[in-house]
C-alpha cells in the first residue's frame, strides 16, 4: 500500500472544545485498543477512500475490536432539505454500536 500523509490545518483561532461549556467537544478514549471505530463519510466517493486509508492505518497501530464504514445516506435529500432529520436514527444507531466515530468529506 502506497504511503500518505496527511495535515490538517483548522481556519479558527481557537479550537472548538477551548471555548467554553457549549460547545465542547466528546470525551476521546486514552487508547483505541479493544475499540469500535466507525468511519462515516460523506456522500463523495473521496471520502470512502480517506477513510479506508485511515481505517488501514489505525488498524496498524491499534488492537481494534472491530471497524465499521457507515453511509447513512447514499445521496442528499435535495426536494426535502432535511439532511440530518433524513439521517438521524441511522447516526443514532451507529453511536450505540461503536466507541469512536472518524468522519471525512471529499470531493
Amino acid at each position: 500500500m502506497a504511503s500518505h500523509d496527511l495535515t490538517m490545518v483548522s481556519p479558527l483561532p481557537v479550537y472548538l472544545d477551548d471555548t467554553g461549556p457549549q460547545s465542547r467537544l466528546a470525551p476521546r478514549p486514552a487508547t483505541l485498543d479493544g475499540k469500535i471505530v466507525g468511519l462515516l463519510p460523506n456522500w463523495r466517493p473521496s471520502a470512502v477512500e480517506i477513510l479506508r486509508a485511515i481505517g488501514t492505518l489505525i488498524g496498524e497501530r491499534y488492537r481494534l475490536k472491530d471497524v465499521v464504514m457507515e453511509q447513512p445516506v447514499r445521496e442528499l435529500p435535495i426536494r426535502t432539505g432535511k439532511l440530518l432529520d433524513t439521517m438521524r436514527g441511522r447516526l443514532d444507531d451507529l453511536a450505540q454500536r461503536v466507541d469512536v466515530v472518524i468522519t471525512a468529506t471529499g470531493d
